[in-house]
């Protein structure tokens, strides 16, 4: 009669023991000593910089043993320098790690032969989700949301890095708004905006960090003005303002104002793809594929921990914006969806390549 409560009992026990070595296996984890490298595909100065430059202390506190953090910038090759450095030397301690954004989803996605990484082998951490914002000089545009002083030019100059990385984008969203644009190649998100304030280009843009960052105070001193945002992309499909900035119009509805017919069919589907990568997986953080599971879920709650700081929560809007951090496996099936192209995106994004006289081409 006692069998049962008995087995009831064990059970709990053994419960109890398997939570007692999880949490002490947990607690185990520490890099204290240790320095954490986070690498980095891109220049200083860039979106993906900036934002864990904003992340770095907040890791050094909340990460246990509070290492040194440092960010290591590997640029080159639209971003397969730096992927590859990290894929090549993956160690799967904790300390080495690989941020991403959305020129290294392009090169996954589009297939490019040299990338030797793969997303889907790392173990996620987190992404965060930002929004793209275009702008002009002031004397191009009436006011906010005008893009008439750029379709009546003959022609219009923006910053382009390459062609395989995620700024072929730029070439899709100009091509559908009818402005006759032309990429001035070699240029980072940076350095485009250097040549932008100098009066070399027409147009430019920048994700949320460098827009809130850099932007808004030219656009403050009635040296800018921004007329469109990619806005942030719903559950249901539809299509947000940026609670930062509720009076700048997005790209589907600048897409009706310039074609009087809302977006859909094939450019609907391709707006997707470009709202995905320049949105919820814009910037994702993953370590290598063979970390232990406790040095994973060490990372997890370190990064839940920062969120929850209220340094962090009052400082996040004016460095990231308002977009929430996602921590741990979800972050997967954020980056299935950028790197996912169907046929139909394929051949929205050759057709403007082409027409933009680029020989790249997505297979």
């Amino acid at each position: 009669m006692f069998k049962k409560p008995m087995q009831k009992l064990l059970g709990s026990a053994l419960i109890a023991a398997t939570m007692l070595t999880g949490a002490s296996a947990k607690a185990e984890v520490s890099f204290e000593g240790q320095t954490i490298t986070v690498i980095i595909p891109f220049k200083e100065g860039g979106g993906t910089s900036r934002v864990f430059r904003f992340f770095q202390p907040y890791l050094s506190k909340y990460l246990p043993g509070n290492p040194v953090v440092q960010l290591q910038n590997i640029p080159g090759g639209g971003t397969i320098k730096g992927a590859n450095f990290f894929h090549n030397n993956q160690n799967p301690d904790g300390t080495f790690l690989f941020a991403t954004s959305s020129s290294v989803n392009i090169q996954q996605a589009t297939g490019n032969e040299l990338a030797e990484f793969d997303l889907s082998q790392y173990r996620p951490v987190m992404s965060l989700a930002t929004s793209t914002h275009w702008f002009t000089r002031s004397d191009l545009a009436s006011g906010p949301n005008d893009i008439s002083g750029l379709q009546a030019r003959e022609l219009s100059l923006f910053p382009f890095k390459t062609a395989s990385s995620a700024d072929l984008f730029h070439l899709w969203v100009y091509d559908k708004l009818g402005i006759n644009a032309r990429p001035i190649p070699g240029l980072s998100t940076s350095a485009g905006f250097q040549s932008f304030l100098r009066g070399e280009l027409q147009m430019a843009s920048q994700g949320t960090s460098g827009f809130l960052g850099k932007v808004v105070p030219e656009i403050e001193a009635g040296n800018a003005v921004q007329f469109m945002t990619l806005g942030v992309l719903q559950a249901d499909g539809s299509v947000a303002r940026p609670s930062y900035s509720p009076d700048a119009i997005t790209f589907p509805e600048m897409y009706e104002k310039t074609h009087g017919m809302p977006l859909e069919g094939e450019d609907l589907e391709a707006f997707k793809v470009i709202a995905a990568n320049w949105g919820p997986a814009s910037k994702g953080l993953f370590l290598p594929s063979d970390t232990p599971q406790d040095i994973v879920d060490a990372w997890r709650d370190a990064i839940r921990k920062m969120t929850e700081d209220p340094q962090f929560i009052a400082d996040a809007p004016g460095n990231i914006g308002p977009f929430p951090v996602v921590i741990g496996e979800p972050v997967e099936e954020i980056f299935a969806n950028a790197v996912n192209l169907s046929d139909a995106s394929k051949a929205q994004f050759n057709d403007a390549l082409k027409k933009y006289g680029m020989t790249f081409r997505i297979p």
